[in-house]
């Protein structure tokens, strides 16, 4: 009788286990995140009160309206692909925008980084005013030495100089070679002191060095020169505030590279404070 009883409560037992764990909500199975995808677009917009180019005015101290968009390929963690093409009102008296072409491959190891690349100098109708487009290379070494320190440098350096023209429309008789480029060092240095949540402080100084050849001296009367610039970035999210003092020792009298065509007397190498606001993103970020 015994083995009876304890049969039929190991049964009840067994069949209320089986119906209580029939009434337990069953957990979906979690579905693995689909990995992002290597692709990306990243674009901007900036508005700025002269468009200074290696010390030098584009804007005859005048507002400029700029913008970009670039195509990424993240091939690995530490290689990334792009193409892009950023643009400016200008005002040199030779064509009224310029169009960068570039593209390129950036490599990261650790804190290091290196951008190789080419960039192609487009200026609609700049030809007809004897102002050919013409490209450069590049390279951008940069290394973060801590969270608030990063140091970069720019090598840039082309042999096709506004396509060698001389003169109006292009008529004159180029003698010689047209290198042309520059050299630079940066460094990003962010404050520690945040004014308003979200806002991040950091000044952004430069040197560098714009060099022509002999050749170029000689047909176009532009000298080389160096430039100097210190910046203080003001940073909400996708928004930048740059303010920044430029200078060189270019001599606006003699020095071809500080005229403006156009305006007569006016010195494009002189020292200028700018103001830039820009907004940058990207379609990953929006996601």
């Amino acid at each position: 009788m015994k083995k009876v009883v304890l049969s039929v409560v190991a049964a009840l037992a067994l069949s209320g286990a089986s119906a209580f764990a029939a009434d337990m909500p069953v957990k979906a199975l979690k579905v693995p995140a689909a990995a992002p995808s290597p692709w990306d677009v990243a674009f901007g917009t900036a508005f700025t009160t002269d468009y200074e180019l290696r010390g030098v005015s584009q804007s005859a101290h005048k507002p400029a309206v700029q913008g970009y968009f670039e195509l990424d390929y993240t091939a690995s963690d530490w290689l990334k692909l792009y193409a892009g093409v950023w643009g400016s009102s200008l005002y040199t008296g030779f064509a009224d925008a310029e169009f960068d072409i570039s593209g390129g491959a950036r490599f990261t190891w650790g804190n290091a980084g290196l951008d190789l690349g080419f960039v192609y100098y487009e200026y609609p109708d700049g030809t007809a005013n004897g102002f050919g487009s013409y490209g450069e290379f590049y390279a951008k070494p940069s290394y973060k030495f801590a969270d608030w320190l990063t140091v970069g440098a720019i090598i840039d350096g082309g042999s096709n100089f506004n396509d060698k023209c001389v003169g109006a429309g292009c008529t004159g008789t180029w003698v010689g070679n047209a290198d042309a480029g520059y050299y630079s060092a940066n460094a990003v240095i962010t404050l520690p002191w945040h004014p308003i949540s979200d806002v991040t402080l950091s000044i952004n100084p430069e040197i560098g060095r714009q060099w022509y050849s002999s050749d170029v001296n000689t047909n176009l009367g532009v000298a080389s020169y160096t430039y100097w610039d210190v910046g203080l970035d003001i940073v909400y999210k996708a928004v930048t505030l740059d303010l920044r003092y430029w200078d060189t020792n270019a001599d606006g009298a003699t020095n071809a590279v500080c005229a403006v065509n156009g305006h007569p007397g006016m010195n494009a190498c002189d020292t200028r404070f700018v103001a830039t606001l820009k907004f940058d993103t990207s379609i990953s970020a929006l996601k």
